[in-house]
């Protein structure tokens, strides 16, 4: 009996040993939260931060090394953050941070870097910290409390140990990892990760292409992990474009003559405007936090002159989501916001103690900081000599629903590819008098305009978004002026040549992996090209229905080049230009009409003349025995015909012999397929 006693209480002993080694298991479950909405077009889209939140575990006791790991995501993609530096490996701007530091969870623990001179780099090992233990805790009495020699972020290499080349990895090697033990749940956080999603590009189903992350860890103290492949984004296309009011206009017809004389830049016409939509909330983003008064952006939306911020502020608040193109970054105590995070971040608290900057070992100090807002570029091809292009220096951003002004995107100076320092470009005071209010175009915030230079016929016009709603589907309408003077005499603007503008997000570059000195955001080339305008040569069109040099009958035709009246207030040019006609003919045995034949140049206010039968002046040669229908194409605008039919040898007052009729004009909106031009149709 004494035994079995004894048997019994080794039973349960031992499940009560087994049951609380159990307890004390050392478990990580991997979380990506709600994964953001990122751009198809972008090669450094911001993914959503990934948490490991780990339980159980033995605590290291107090003084003795904390045992290190190595950490490593993977994307289904390349990853794009920012190469701060090289010295010593290929230094990313993807960190990892421990125990939720300067967030509302964890109020009293201050940023501390790894690196930092309060937590210096192990001698040889660049990027490894060693910390001792604590015996436990999380937060202030936790071994990644910030103070003295507990850092709590630590940064990444891109690629896998050695292989720095591994487009599609970063790693941090020799992170000191403390299980929690019983003190609560410590949190390992992974931010500032971008990555290619063009690369990737949209689903051709309902269901969106996404980008996942996969999480291993290796080393002294290895983490089981939970579900170590998270979704991180979902891609959607991020900008739509439309042309409204694209047109033709006639070489001999001014269009805002006065902007193109430099006279007069007040009441123009604005053309055409194209419009650019956000594919889904937040796809427009500000650089930063810090644009004038993130808390009240309505003086900065409605300033006819948005001034651009000199310095970012910080966005430092683990887990907190800004809605820029910036990402997690600590540049000190003086760059710190108020409220912190802001209203709408996601997070609830503030956190009011303020931190010392991010180191400038391995760059870390840049760390998230992106180069502009979100950008959108027009570029201009294939614009005739001739021809002037304005813009509005300052556009509004509206709510695609309800029209309401939400945001600001001003015009500045860039590099060809849309890259470079915020410049804004000065105005030259002009307004627009008409513009389609469809297209999202906003007269009342038109508050100047600007030429957009061209070289060889092309030229952009870049717009970065100081302000936007994250939470407003927005759109914004470019009005665009087009300015020339008639000059026909001299073939100017050049005829015939389709202009087309390509809409898109800027700056645009081919670097789809990591980099140190291309610009964040960049984005692919690859959007499709509209048509916007074309300038067609004047010239009128002129149908006489029949004609004849058969059965004793011939045709005189006189046509007038009726374009001599300026001064009149017809508003009409002097052109000269030649006349080409053509013959046509289907009645049995005509089976090989004469060749088409032009004049030589007709001048203003003079006639050319000829008969079927001899022929006439300007070189039109005679085609007798022809007998059909003439269409004459005049290369000016204003001609007027007669046709006169006559028996050979009969006088004019001849009975019968004889009949005229006015030439038909083909110029006309109902027929634009086969003229393509506006002339003086007068109801005949």
């Amino acid at each position: 009996m004494a035994a079995f006693r004894k048997l019994i209480l080794g039973m349960a002993a031992a499940t009560l040993f087994a049951s609380f080694a159990s307890a004390q298991a050392l478990q990580c479950v991997a979380n990506a939260g709600v994964p953001p909405t990122v751009r198809a077009e972008g090669l450094t889209e911001l993914v959503g931060d990934v948490t490991l939140n780990c339980t159980g575990g033995t605590p290291t006791q107090v003084g003795v090394t904390i045992p290190a790991s190595n950490v490593t995501i993977f994307l289904n993609t390349n990853i794009t953050s920012r190469i701060l530096s090289t010295s010593q490996g290929t230094w990313s701007e993807a960190i990892l941070m421990i125990d939720e530091p300067h967030s509302p969870s964890n109020p009293g623990v201050q940023l501390l870097a790894c690196g930092d001179g309060n937590a210096p780099e192990v001698v040889g090992a660049p990027g490894v910290c060693i910390i001792t233990g604590t015996g436990g805790g999380i937060g202030p009495n936790g071994p990644y409390n910030g103070s003295t020699g507990r850092p709590n972020v630590f940064q990444s290499r891109q690629g896998v140990g050695s292989a720095a080349t591994t487009a599609n990895a970063v790693s941090w090697n020799g992170v000191p990892f403390d299980s929690p033990g019983t003190s609560g749940t410590r949190v390992i956080r992974i931010t500032n990760v971008r990555a290619n999603a063009n690369q990737l590009g949209t689903s051709s189903t309902l269901v969106p292409t996404t980008i996942t992350m996969y999480i291993s860890v290796t080393g002294s103290n290895q983490l089981p992990i939970n579900n170590p492949t998270q979704t991180v984004a979902f891609i959607q296309v991020g900008l739509t474009t439309s042309v409204f009011d694209s047109d033709t206009f006639q070489q001999c017809t001014s269009r805002n003559s006065s902007a193109a004389t430099g006279s007069n830049f007040g009441g123009l016409i604005a053309d055409f405007v194209v419009r650019l939509r956000e594919g889904f909330q937040s796809s427009f983003k500000r650089k930063n936090l810090n644009f004038s008064g993130y808390a009240n952006p309505a003086p900065l939306i409605a300033s006819a002159s948005p001034s651009y911020p000199t310095s970012d502020l910080n966005q430092d608040v683990p887990g907190a989501v800004y809605n820029t193109e910036s990402a997690f970054e600590n540049l000190g105590s003086a760059a710190e916001p108020s409220p912190n995070p802001p209203v709408g971040s996601g997070i609830t608290g503030t956190v009011n103690a303020q931190s010392s900057a991010f180191p400038t070992i391995h760059g870390l100090n840049n760390a998230g900081i992106a180069n502009a807002g979100t950008r959108l570029m027009l570029s201009f091809t294939s614009v005739v000599s001739g021809t002037s292009l304005f813009v509005p220096t300052v556009v509004r951003l509206t709510n695609q629903l309800s029209g309401t002004i939400t945001g600001v995107a001003v015009l500045t100076s860039t590099d060809p590819n849309g890259a470079g320092g915020f410049s804004a470009v000065s105005s030259n005071g002009g307004s627009i008098a008409t513009c389609n209010a469809s297209s999202g175009c906003n007269l009342a915030a038109v508050n100047g305009l600007a030429q957009v230079s061209t070289f060889n016929g092309a030229g952009i016009a870049v717009y970065e978004v100081l302000y936007s709603d994250p939470f407003s589907p927005e759109q914004l309408g470019v009005p665009v002026v087009l300015a020339y003077v008639a000059n026909p005499g001299n073939n100017l603007p050049a005829p015939g040549v389709q202009t087309q503008v390509t809409a898109s997000f800027a700056p645009l570059s081919s670097v789809g992996t990591a980099s140190a000195g291309d610009p964040i955001p960049r984005f692919a080339p690859g959007a499709a090209a509209r048509n916007i305008f074309i300038i067609n040569k004047c010239s009128c069109n002129l149908l006489f229905p029949f004609v004849t040099n058969q059965l004793g009958y011939d045709t005189g035709v006189a046509i007038s080049n009726t374009s001599l009246d300026s001064g009149t207030g017809f508003g009409t040019t002097p052109q000269t230009g030649t006349v080409t006609l053509n013959y046509y003919c289907g009645q049995s045995g005509c089976t090989s009409p004469p060749q088409q034949t032009t004049s030589s140049s007709v001048p203003a206010g003079l006639q050319l003349t000829f008969t079927l039968s001899g022929g006439g002046n300007y070189g039109v040669q005679a085609t007798p025995g022809f007998q059909g229908y003439i269409i004459a194409q005049a290369q000016f605008q204003y001609c007027h015909a007669y046709a006169f039919i006559t028996a050979q040898g009969s006088l004019p007052t001849s009975a019968g012999a004889n009949t005229g009729y006015i030439a038909l004009e083909m110029d006309n909106a109902l027929v634009p397929q086969r003229t393509n031009n506006s002339s003086e149709v007068l109801g005949h």
